[in-house]
């Protein structure tokens, strides 16, 4: 036979009803709408009045098409999907211009009021970043009491949900950046900076269901241990304490922080326990749906409300109305019903990563979870593992295109973390919620009856079975994190979304069984390939200096075979990103030049992606060390005459010639990097941010070279003609950025160079430039 089963065996493929086509149109005219908003946010105007025009006409033409449509025989089945996309583009056009409008007059009345003192109304859990803690808030007038609009409030103090804050504030519009674009999707209008806090106090709220959560996060103390702030976010989804620890990182790198966020696993263990207690109260099969609809619902909002919770609730209120109504649920239509609504209520939530991923990974687990548990059984996959391992898989499959562009990371272990951390996060969840109710409701009565005594051991007690599991799925996080290649960082390209979603719709239309030896073949050399680019790369990679395209900013890489030294790492991810285009799986060492932030600032997003075994700075400039690297790899002092070998490559440090605290341009470690092998010479001398006073200083010691790295991004000072006379570079190159407000590199050195007879490129016109050894010259390549 050789087939996995047969066709009885395979699941049924899932119906897509026409309801997944209004979806469809909902989100897809509201993407368009807002985007092209977007794009206008800073022209007064938001509403792009000729699209709007354009999706009506689309609307219009989709319901004359189904109309003819309609009886056509073959044809006549689509009709109905076709006027349910007009309809839904139809929704989010008028949805997303009423928010666009909206957005407008928030953003004028805001930018209007030009700062001062104001009062904020603080909406949601704050975040914590390098510049304090940020949080929502809805800014009103002082003098009028009137509500002008939401805006991001910046502040050095950790503003809770609820405070009322009266403050004086510098206002910002939002600028261009991907950040101000996300703020713009959640609807905030500008940014304000808090410069002093004038008064603060809480929302008269009385009891409710934020003054109860306040109650349960103070009993949890999420700032206490990793551990408390897991439970805390699990059971509260409050994320702020969790997002600052070590647990964090790793249950990211190991693709578990989806078990943290609020989800349907949530409500789904929620209705399994209130199906069990309600069983027993003799009330209706329909006044059982619609109890734990209530209590889901004050869930949703007990937990924050986030876009994912608040997409599983509308799932089983579609559920429970269809059971209710002596009708069979139907997961893809709740679905696509809960989607259509979020987005028609806020059209701002299609540019929500966390419930793209939501909806990405439940329709995924949806179609494909049968199929593929199907195939992992038939491989002989024991039926529990395949159940949670297939879950895995189709969600990775379904949100990989998503995260990619956004975190340019895959976690390899993911898979293998989720079968062991899933279930204890599962028992986390269920003890969590038992505990944090009996230890709030204990410190409501202490509260009450005034007897305090006995409430912090009761609190420990009904809480000790969820911080065990805490404690285990922490473990199991930190061994699979610890994994090499756990977490690899890979570069984003337009290819995979087509990709990984092409062959989603090939599968479904297809829909038929994999021979298992051509399954395990497929697997065997998608492993084999893996395995191959990570062992040429780690083991094999050619000799050559890249000159990274990081923006503005200084990253160099030097490599040959198993070796790799990273001169500098710019501001930002951007050299992160450089490194996974370029194969980096891990660094040898890195050298920091000097302690100016876009020499260094890059250097923690670095060591959360690949290994770096060690840091090198110039003699005394180890005293001055950031704050953010004092936990990082251990450090070594680089005095004058000092080489650092990488493979064949001879890098030895020809300034400073003293001690240096390494916070100054000139206190930039020089290197001069020069290769002699089999495949040709080569020297490339990279100079730091020093200028023409110090390269003058040293230029004596160096000679005739390939290769000059121009100093402080190719400044108006950072070269002369006399250094260029004596050291005879045949390329001279800049790292500078698109449109940086310095104007590097200056059209002074770029002419000063070409006068000179030697070549210039800058990373911000060429992208990486790569240079190899070579006879009898060296060569390079530039990545566009």
């Amino acid at each position: 036979m050789g087939m996995v089963g047969s066709g009885r065996d395979l699941p049924v493929r899932p119906y897509v009803p026409p309801t997944a086509f209004l979806a469809a149109g909902v989100c897809a005219s509201a993407l368009l709408m807002l985007e092209a908003g977007w794009r206008l946010h800073d022209c007064g105007d938001v509403v792009s009045w000729p699209g709007a025009w354009a999706l009506s006409l689309m609307s219009v033409l989709s319901f004359a098409l189904a109309r003819r449509l309609r009886g056509s025989g073959r044809l006549g089945s689509i009709a109905r999907p076709i006027a349910m996309f007009g309809m839904g583009v139809l929704i989010g056009c008028i949805t997303a211009t009423g928010w666009l409008l909206r957005w407008q007059a928030g953003s004028r009345a805001v930018l209007g009021a030009g700062g001062g003192a104001c009062v904020l109304l603080i909406h949601g859990d704050p975040s914590a970043g390098e510049r304090g803690f940020s949080s929502t808030a809805l800014m009103v007038d002082v003098d009028t009491e009137k509500r002008l609009g939401p805006v991001r409030v910046l502040s050095d103090a950790k503003l809770e949900n609820g405070s009322s804050v009266r403050a004086a504030c510098r206002v910002k519009a939002l600028d261009d950046s991907d950040y101000a674009r996300s703020r713009f999707a959640k609807g905030e209008v500008a940014s304000a900076r808090i410069v002093s806090i004038l008064e603060q106090g809480t929302e008269a709220r009385g009891v409710s269901i934020g003054s109860l959560r306040a109650r349960a996060l103070r009993v949890l103390d999420a700032g206490g241990s990793d551990y408390r702030a897991l439970v805390a976010g699990t059971v509260c989804g409050r994320t702020t304490e969790l997002n600052q620890s070590e647990a964090q990182a790793d249950f990211s790198a190991c693709g578990l922080t989806h078990l943290v966020a609020v989800s349907g696993s949530h409500f789904a263990y929620i209705a399994a326990m209130l199906e069990r207690a309600l069983r027993h109260v003799g009330l209706s099969k329909g006044a059982q749906q619609l109890v734990m609809l209530l209590v889901m619902a004050a869930y949703m909002v007990f937990t924050g409300g986030a876009p994912s919770a608040i997409r599983s609730v509308c799932m089983v209120a579609i559920a429970s109305a269809a059971i209710m109504g002596h009708r069979r649920a139907h997961a893809p239509s709740g679905l696509a019903i809960a989607v259509a609504a979020l987005v028609a209520v806020d059209p701002g939530a299609v540019y929500d990563l966390g419930f793209r991923l939501s909806v990405a990974s439940v329709l995924f687990i949806i179609l494909f979870g049968p199929y593929v548990r199907h195939h992992l059984c038939a491989l002989h996959v024991p039926a529990p593992i395949a159940d949670a391992l297939s879950i895995t898989l189709v969600a990775q499959w379904a949100t990989l295109p998503l995260t990619l562009p956004v975190f340019g990371e895959v976690s390899l272990v993911s898979p293998l973390a989720n079968l062991l951390v899933g279930p204890a996060m599962s028992g986390l969840l269920v003890t969590g919620l038992l505990g944090t109710g009996v230890a709030t409701i204990s410190d409501v009565l202490a509260q009450v009856t005034g007897v305090s005594g006995a409430a912090g051991a009761i609190a420990e007690f009904a809480l000790a079975p969820a911080d065990g599991l805490a404690r285990i799925s922490v473990f199991f996080a930190q061994v699979c994190a610890g994994i090499p290649f756990a977490l690899v960082s890979v570069e984003s390209s337009w290819v995979v979304a087509p990709i990984a979603y092409g062959a989603a719709l090939l599968v479904y239309v297809r829909w038929k069984p994999v021979m298992p030896k051509r399954l395990v073949l497929v697997l065997a050399l998608v492993f084999a390939c893996i395995v191959v680019h990570v062992f040429y790369w780690t083991r094999f990679a050619p000799p050559e200096v890249i000159v990274l395209d990081i923006g503005q900013g200084d990253a160099i890489l030097i490599r040959d075979g198993p070796s790799t030294l990273l001169v500098d790492a710019g501001i930002g991810e951007a050299t992160r990103t450089a490194l996974a285009r370029n194969h980096v799986f891990g660094l040898d060492g890195v050298v920091v030049t000097h302690w100016d932030k876009d020499h260094w600032g890059g250097l923690p997003d670095v060591l959360e992606g690949v290994r770096v075994d060690r840091l090198y700075v110039a003699d005394g400039a180890a005293d001055h060390i950031p704050a953010e690297l004092s936990d990082g790899p251990a450090v070594s002092e680089l005095r004058e005459g000092d080489a650092v070998r990488v493979g064949t490559f001879v890098c030895e440090l020809i300034w400073p010639d003293t001690r240096v605290r390494g916070d100054e341009n000139a206190d930039s470690a020089v290197l001069d990097v020069s290769y002699e092998g089999a495949r040709g010479s080569l020297r490339v001398l990279l100079t730091g941010d020093t200028e023409r006073d110090e390269l003058e200083s040293y230029m004596g010691e160096v000679g005739d070279i390939d290769v000059l790295k121009l100093g402080h991004h190719g400044s108006r000072v950072s070269v002369s003609v006399e250094a260029l006379d004596s050291l005879l570079p045949e390329l001279c190159v800049a790292s500078a950025g698109e449109g940086n407000r310095y104007g590097h590199p200056n059209p002074t050195c770029v002419r000063m160079v070409e006068a000179s007879g030697s070549m210039f490129l800058c990373t911000k016109d060429v992208g990486d430039i790569h240079v190899t050894p070579g006879h009898p010259y060296p060569r390079f390549r530039t990545q566009r």
